[in-house]
């Protein structure tokens, strides 16, 4: 399912102000295209998405390269590495292991699955999920995302968003 993260349509951002690492700041945000355009792209396609020059580009590439989070493929392409595999899934675990003793008296009390989410700027990502014990039972994957508006965790989540 395509994404409909804002990353891939904004423009570069300038360094958030916060004091922090600007190189860094551009490095994450390339990371989030990348997954963004399906986890494989080319220089020219993340330098029109991101407005940055392309040496740029390809010096932050080098480097993700070089850490394993992007590796360069044959045909000159970028995909995600595996190194994000592990920060993925320990950020996952940790949430995972806070949340599955509720999510478990959920499904006892309930007797249906229960999923734990998160708004993530203008997506809903899973983070944990404890099943049922039907055979018939709603199912998605931890990391998976969504628009909020299309499922009933989504709205719920929304529904206590602060009007700004």
């Amino acid at each position: 399912m395509p994404s409909s993260s804002a990353s891939t349509t904004d423009a570069a951002k300038p360094a958030s102000g916060s004091g922090g690492v600007q190189s860094l700041e551009r490095a994450f945000d390339l990371l989030e295209r990348m997954a963004d355009a399906g986890g494989e792209v080319g220089l020219s396609e993340l330098s029109a998405s991101s407005g940055l020059p392309l040496p740029t580009i390809h010096r932050l590439m080098r480097t993700l390269v070089a850490c394993g989070y992007v590796r360069q493929q044959t045909n000159r392409r970028y995909a995600l590495g595996p190194r994000l595999i592990r920060l993925g899934e320990s950020a996952s675990r940790l949430l995972g292991t806070w949340a599955r003793p509720y999510l478990a008296r959920l499904v006892d009390e309930t007797g249906e699955t229960a999923n734990m989410a998160l708004l993530d700027g203008d997506e809903v990502v899973y983070v944990a999920q404890v099943p049922s014990k039907h055979s018939m039972r709603m199912f998605t994957e931890v990391g998976r995302r969504v628009l909020p508006h299309t499922t009933g965790v989504g709205k719920a989540l929304l529904a206590h968003v602060p009007a700004d």
